[in-house]
């Protein structure tokens, strides 16, 4: 019999994660496996997230009271150990709250003999002072302080030397929700109105129209979610969308769309007037562009299956490409913590900027003369961004970087290949993205 409760539902998806499953992926799973609702199954997924967001301090605490260190444990073990920390440490659990359901976890998963060990090591490290750490070097010290794997702690200190703390320790949206008004259907003021009424505040974000909410439960779960009143996207995201310039009537491409949100930020601005075809390469991703279109009310959009990295000579002639890239992800750690651990070989590194490429080249075949292309990407890394967009405009010279209307806040870094937000830099927390607006002379 599965243990029960949202800790043990916590733990089992700390476990199908450790295996190699997608962070959001395999908690949607459990959860639904589980059963739980509400509170519990809001504390479930937050328990979850805390400890793959801190793992590697959790992991270095611990090791100090484990000879043989973490890694040496039973899995199960390992994740109790890991998430009843967390709770103590991060999620302001009461330690002995905390001990008490690990001790009792670790029993219902059948490790009676281990209790002992969960109950002493926990209660040590629940007193730990990490002040007092001493440690092997920088990128030791980046690791635990700002809870991130070896790979992307060195990157960060090769690329943001006096940045690199600040960057792994800066929130998604300032802490918030970022939503995207649907101008179509209602504005700003009357969205805010409308949100506190269902027990949510929100205030104005950096980019216009968006909002930053703080929600009781999950932003999905309000009647103005039900009616389309607004959608859930990150203010980088909204400003990539908004820098496409798209207007009514015209023809547009979103190549690499899916769930969807900049698709719906484009539809709006071209007030739902015109062709945007949206496209992802699975069917089942393409599936969520057309849901979220059609609670948003929108008709313009048309959702396809298609692999942007090679040329579709179906797709229309188009007034203007949004190449949203697959990237490394390193802009959005706040987001996704999953990434903090990521392994950055040079063989997957090689892979994803050929596939960047081709998206972009493909891209550039579908704009016509006087168009315009937008490139971007949730990441920090230059290979990816401003080197990218150096060695297209070599092959396309026919191309030209421009300014948009939509302004930049303040802190993003511009130059000759586009702007870059960093992660602590930008007000209100907006997420690593790097954004290039292009024009197709002729």
């Amino acid at each position: 019999m599965r243990p029960a409760g949202p800790r043990a539902a916590a733990v089992a998806a700390l476990l199908h994660q450790e295996q190699g499953g997608y962070a959001n992926l395999v908690l949607d799973a459990e959860l639904a496996r589980s059963g739980l609702t509400g509170r519990d199954r809001a504390f479930a997924g937050a328990v979850f997230y805390t400890t793959v967001e801190k793992q590697a301090a959790l992991d270095y605490i611990l090791g100090r009271f484990l000879p043989k260190g973490v890694e040496k444990l039973d899995p199960p073990v390992r994740a109790i150990l890991r998430s009843g920390l967390a709770q103590a440490r991060f999620m302001q659990v009461p330690p002995s709250a905390a001990v008490n359901e690990a001790v009792k976890l670790t029993r219902a998963y059948g490790k009676a003999s281990a209790a002992g060990l969960v109950n002493a090591v926990l209660r040590k490290a629940c007193g730990y002072d990490l002040d007092t750490a001493v440690f092997a070097g920088e990128t030791e010290r980046l690791m635990v302080l700002g809870c991130a794997g070896r790979d992307v702690a060195a990157f960060l200190r090769q690329y943001y030397p006096d940045e690199a703390l600040r960057i792994l320790t800066a929130p998604a949206d300032g802490g918030h929700t970022a939503l995207r008004v649907n101008t179509l259907k209602t504005n700003p003021a009357a969205l805010t109105a409308a949100l506190a009424a269902e027990g949510a505040e929100a205030a104005p974000g950096l980019v216009p129209d968006s909002l930053l909410a703080d929600f009781a439960g999950s932003p999905a779960g309000t009647e103005a979610f039900r009616q389309g009143l607004y959608h859930v996207e990150g203010q980088a995201s909204q400003l990539a969308a908004l820098c496409l310039g798209a207007k009514p009537g015209d023809t547009v491409l979103d190549l690499c769309a899916a769930p969807g949100g900049k698709t719906l930020t484009i539809a709006q601005e071209m007030r739902d007037q015109g062709r945007l075809v949206s496209c992802d390469v699975t069917e089942k991703r393409v599936g969520l562009i057309r849901t979220a279109a059609a609670r948003m009310g929108l008709d313009c959009v048309e959702a396809v299956c298609n692999d942007a990295a090679v040329y579709n000579p179906a797709f229309p002639a188009a007034d203007r490409v949004l190449a949203d890239v697959p990237c490394s992800g390193l802009g959005i750690l706040g987001k996704k913590p999953d990434i903090r651990y990521k392994t950055l070989d040079e063989a997957r590194r090689r892979e994803l900027l050929d596939t960047q490429r081709a998206i972009l080249d493909c891209a550039a075949r579908y704009l016509k003369p006087g168009g315009r292309l937008v490139y971007s990407t949730c990441t920090i890394h230059p290979d990816e961004n401003q080197e990218q967009v150096k060695a297209f405009l070599a092959r396309r010279p026919d191309f030209r970087v421009i300014q948009p209307e939509a302004a930049f806040p303040e802190g993003m870094e511009t130059g000759p290949y586009g702007a870059l937000s960093v992660p602590g830099r930008v007000p209100a927390g907006m997420d690593g993205f790097f954004i290039c607006v292009m024009r197709r002379d002729g």
